[in-house]
């Protein structure tokens, strides 16, 4: 049995954390403070404030910004994470939108968390794409602290547990292909296969096989990682619709193959 992030582990990330909360040092204290009365607000007024964060703009002359608190925030879990996504490991682009901050429990689900330290990490596109509000475990929605990592256990939570005790990879790429392929090794791990790497791998080896398609991704994963969500909601219409019609054809694919291996 893996056991996750312990107590001390949990503090000293914390701590480092307080001390680089703003990339700028003599910015920090302001940040702290701002993001306490966000925090605070979160949780008695049981509201989502991420929004709010990201408009925040008061102390523009000080560098304590929204967009900067962000910014932090990534450099920060991002290196936890060796600059991989949280959920498929592929290599974190450097654009900020290219990495959006993944909320593990969800914000419009459990508004309290939206800026909890614990409940933010940060992912590639087609991860938060793909994962969207999902609701993947069994958490109270109307509970007031944040669960403690050992209550985890029904899903993979990428900030109290180890990835590479619940879930291993294999990435094959040559020249004109890619190959990837995702293996849980603990119930989490399974749970976060079956809910999402296995639909990442498929979806990304599919591509590799098509050139035109690889191509065509490549264009519009580079036209999405230069803007902002909700920049350009026409063409997020469009990749959802995309994505949905990529599914249906990856759904039918493995409904035939197993027809075919039925028959046999």
């Amino acid at each position: 049995m893996s056991a996750p992030l312990s107590k001390a582990e949990q503090q000293r990330q914390r701590d480092d954390y307080l001390a680089l909360a703003h990339e700028t040092a003599t910015h920090n204290a302001a940040t702290l403070t701002y993001l306490h009365t966000l925090y605070v607000k979160a949780r008695r007024q049981k509201i989502n404030v991420w929004q709010e964060l990201s408009d925040y703009r008061k102390a523009e002359n000080t560098g304590v910004t929204g967009p900067s608190i962000k910014s932090a925030f990534r450099s920060f879990v991002g290196d936890l994470q060796g600059n991989r996504c949280c959920y498929c490991r592929r290599w974190l682009m450097s654009s900020g939108h290219a990495k959006p901050i993944e909320h593990i429990l969800p914000k419009e689900k459990y508004p309290r968390f939206s800026v909890d330290f614990w409940n933010l990490a940060v992912a590639c596109t087609d991860c938060n794409l793909l994962k969207k509000d999902a609701d993947w475990g069994s958490i109270d929605k109307a509970r007031r602290r944040y669960p403690d990592a050992t209550e985890f256990g029904d899903f993979y939570h990428p900030r109290f547990h180890r990835y590479n005790e619940h879930v291993s990879y294999r990435r094959t790429e040559s020249n004109d292909i890619c190959s990837v392929s995702y293996n849980g090794h603990t119930p989490q791990g399974q749970h976060l296969c079956h809910q999402l790497l296995y639909r990442v791998a498929a979806r990304e080896n599919l591509y590799s096989n098509i050139p035109s398609m690889a191509k065509a991704m490549t264009t519009l994963q580079q036209f999405q990682e230069n803007h902002a969500p909700g920049e350009r909601k026409a063409f997020e219409r469009f990749r959802k619709s995309l994505d949905a019609a990529v599914q249906r054809r990856l759904d039918k694919s493995a409904a035939d193959a197993a027809s075919l291996n039925g028959k046999r």
